[in-house]
């Protein structure tokens, strides 16, 4: 198929594409009529996007199955933050009920690329979903999740490929009974609450209706918010009772919910904090080996990590490091200037130590720096 790089004129805000769109590898990104209304979105995805030459030509479907690391020829870190472009895509679909025949295979090859990618090189795809913050808070969060769970699982170890691959389509789907919801700021009434405590047998009925049959995808998204002490919802499930892939998207979902600013709670917690809590705070709900898998995975400071140095440097963490002392990459030096080049820094020596972390919005001047970090 012959591809061709797509011009301002092709994408329209609020018009439907006359044309399918693909990336550079020929995956399909957005079907022919999807509708862009963000102009950051319509800028992401002019920098990715590619059009068939051929007119008139029917676009050809992705492959269900998982691409090898080494089909892989976008570098991991842009990959997974384009992916956002896509996921955003096909929940506004779904939520309008448009594509609804291509909604699981386009689901399945978005997963099996964000498999790939963080199998190619995880630090990348870590430090991609911890520096992505275009977008609403829900597509963030699935988009997290996704890579998250994919983590978590391979550190984990027993679930096979295949079955890693149907866990990363449900943390992509995990939230879809109540994907505008999730957005909302204010205070709840009632009955969204009741819907929030139902949404993992909306999402599973959801995803029945579009034609998913399967069973590891639906049974992780219906157990996402169960507990291992029997507080979870919807079905109060208790320790054995709740199966491995279930606890393993409740893992990755409490994790990036808690290091994600919220519509109603704008500052996130540090990773390590983080990590500290659910390992402490949360060891009688979530399953306690998983969150220690999910430090190894991650890392304790996870790459994408802002941090303040003792020096008065400000840093990126680069490396995963099951310490407090992972490798980073300075961005400003101690008069806070931006660096022409990020440094290495090795966080270990009593001058470069980390002691605490900074907000992306406070570094966004040096955001093409740090992508160059990962390229």
């Amino acid at each position: 198929m012959a591809l061709k790089q797509l011009s301002p004129a092709d994408v329209m805000l609020g018009k439907p594409l006359e044309q399918a769109v693909y990336n550079a590898d020929g995956h399909l990104l957005l079907n022919k009529g999807s509708v862009l209304r963000d102009p950051g979105a319509k800028q992401k995805l002019l920098a990715m996007g590619h059009k068939e030459v051929v007119p008139g030509a029917a676009p050809v479907a992705p492959a269900a199955s998982t691409p090898r690391a080494e089909q892989l020829r976008e570098p991991v870190f842009a990959l997974v933050q384009h992916a956002a472009v896509t996921l955003n895509a096909m929940l506004v679909d779904q939520q309008a009920d448009v594509h609804r025949d291509q909604f699981i295979t386009r689901i399945r090859s978005l997963a099996g690329r964000l498999q790939a990618a963080c199998l190619q090189d995880p630090e990348a795809a870590i430090a991609a979903i911890h520096l992505f913050h275009e977008g609403e808070y829900a597509l963030r969060h699935h988009l997290s999740v996704g890579v998250v769970s994919a983590l978590l699982a391979e550190a984990d170890g027993r679930l096979d490929k295949a079955q890693q691959h149907s866990l990363i389509c449900a943390a992509l789907t995990h939230d879809i009974g109540i994907y505008s919801l999730a957005n909302h700021s204010g205070g709840l009434t009632e009955e969204k609450r009741r819907e929030i405590n139902q949404h993992p047998i909306t999402s599973c009925a959801i995803l029945k209706d579009i034609g998913v049959d399967d069973e590891l995808w639906l049974e992780a998204v219906l157990q996402h918010h169960e507990r291992q002490d029997g507080s979870g919802y919807p079905l109060c499930l208790s320790g054995g009772a709740i199966s491995l892939h279930g606890s393993l998207l409740a893992v990755a979902d409490v994790y990036c919910a808690m290091t994600r600013p919220r519509p109603y709670r704008p500052k996130a917690y540090f990773p390590m904090a983080a990590m500290r809590d659910l390992y402490v705070g949360q060891s009688q709900q979530l399953d306690n080996a998983l969150i220690q898998k999910l430090i190894k995975a991650l890392g304790l400071i996870p790459p994408g990590t802002i941090v303040k140095l003792k020096n008065g440097e400000i840093a990126v963490v680069k490396k995963r490091s099951t310490n407090n002392a992972p490798q980073a990459y300075c961005l400003y030096n101690r008069q806070g200037m931006p660096m022409a080049s990020p440094e290495a820094r090795n966080t270990s020596l009593p001058d470069y130590s980390i002691q605490g972390r900074v907000d992306y919005d406070d570094c966004r001047n040096v955001e093409a720096a740090m992508r160059r970090i990962w390229a």
